[in-house]
């Protein structure tokens, strides 16, 4: 969800007398974004270009975030930053470059209130270089190597802070009709709340000698809105993620329509197991149903006894990955239901509302066996769109809620303010 200030060429800058009232609203607003950052590709047809083609692209993020814990002190800060980028033309309709800095700045950061991730773990500022990537195009097929984005399940930006995920590796993608696919060799990440990259083996946690990630994904699309999705990920002496998902379409007519999904990831260690011993899954359904401007979705998932499901490179991709839990304890049965309004035809185009519920049982600690706390989390979300023609065309402002229920502890609250503000030269 972008803001986009466009400028004319030789002019000044239309919208530069916002930025004032955007900043004083920081605080109060909210709203979110496809990840930060460039990919190798064609810019869009009236996308804005320097000379000899190269394109410049900047987005503005402000972050306030608020979150009560059971076992520490509150989490609190609120950062403002973003992206700047440049990614050159195809020379030669065959090698393009990109680079990408990031940033988030404290703008408040109170040292005993840490862990928002929207800044370094001691609430210092986040200054980096994420992506610097060299990309070849070769009969349809992409080489990238180094710094890059990379954007798969459970391998990618998860874009839900200040500054994302990004990664050094070597991969490759393309497109066979709707199949797409993409696969690579991953040395390194950046993980959100950090500044610098290391070794995939050690973001899992793993303490041996230093290892990449193997991986390779394929999306094959199908009828309306229907997918399938086959992803494996090998952290070598770590473990192995592989993962498997579908949607399909149940019918329907131009104001009601239906479908199922259906997920599936079993994980287990392998070589050297630098985090012990384990084998897991986890399983998911989902039923969604379409009422004109009502979307209403019924999920149900559930994990293996062996272990709690792991997601150290990226989103978790259970169909019940909330605000503050994942519901992906070892034995956790879950289920949830959620709910989202566009008000377009209601008479308020721009604003959408949703929330959504979910209630886990019968976790276990995996070592032990011993039972642990049944839970529940309700989110709740708001999302104002400003339209076409207006001052603030593109401006998405969102606000999130969230109250999470572990029985015999204290409620958890979390509240999660953002603007992005991306700018079109």
């Amino acid at each position: 969800m972008r803001v986009n200030c466009r400028w004319d060429h030789g002019a000044a800058m239309r919208c530069r007398h916002l930025l004032p009232a955007l900043i004083s609203s920081f605080v109060v607003l909210a709203g979110s974004a496809d990840a930060q950052g460039l990919y190798p590709g064609d810019p869009v047809a009236d996308a804005y270009k320097l000379p000899y083609g190269f394109e410049p692209v900047v987005q503005l993020r402000t972050y306030f975030m608020n979150a009560q814990n059971v076992n520490g002190p509150p989490s609190e800060a609120w950062a403002v930053g973003g992206w700047a980028g440049l990614r050159s033309p195809w020379f030669g309709n065959a090698v393009q470059f990109g680079i990408v800095g990031y940033t988030s700045q404290p703008l408040y950061a109170p040292a005993d209130k840490p862990g928002t991730k929207l800044l370094l773990p001691d609430q210092d500022a986040i200054n980096t270089l994420g992506e610097a990537f060299a990309a070849v195009r070769i009969d349809g097929q992409t080489l990238t190597a180094y710094r890059q984005l990379i954007d798969r399940p459970f391998l990618g930006p998860q874009d839900s802070r200040m500054v994302p995920n990004t990664f050094e590796a070597y991969t490759v993608s393309g497109a066979a009709g709707k199949l797409a696919y993409t696969g690579g060799y991953v040395t390194k990440m950046k993980i959100r709340d950090s500044d610098s990259f290391v070794w995939m083996s050690n973001s899992a946690g793993g303490t041996g000698s230093q290892q990449g990630v193997i991986f390779a994904g394929a999306t094959l699309d199908f009828a309306q809105a229907g997918y399938v999705k086959i992803d494996d990920q090998y952290t070598t002496d770590v473990f192995n993620n592989f993962y498997v998902e579908g949607r399909i379409p149940l019918g329907g007519d131009d104001r009601t329509s239906f479908a199922l999904g259906a997920q599936y990831f079993p994980q287990r260690s392998v070589g050297a197991g630098q985090l012990g011993s384990f084998s897991t899954w986890g399983l998911g359904l989902q039923g969604t149903v379409n009422f004109g401007p009502l979307i209403v979705q019924l999920s149900w998932t559930q994990t293996g006894k062996g272990y709690g499901t792991l997601n150290p490179y990226g989103e978790h991709m259970s169909y019940l990955d909330l605000m503050q839990i994942k519901f992906n304890t070892a034995g956790e049965k879950a289920w949830g239901v959620g709910a989202n309004v566009d008000f377009a035809s209601l008479g308020v185009p721009g604003f959408q509302a949703s929330a959504v519920y979910g209630d886990g049982r019968d976790a276990i600690n995996y070592a032990t066996g011993a039972p642990l706390p049944d839970q529940n989390e309700t989110n709740v979300r708001a999302d104002y769109a400003f339209g076409k023609g207006t001052m603030l065309e593109g401006l998405i402002a969102t606000f999130r809620y969230s109250w999470l229920r572990q029985e015999g502890l204290p409620m958890n609250t979390q509240l999660r303010a953002i603007i992005n503000y991306a700018v079109r030269f």
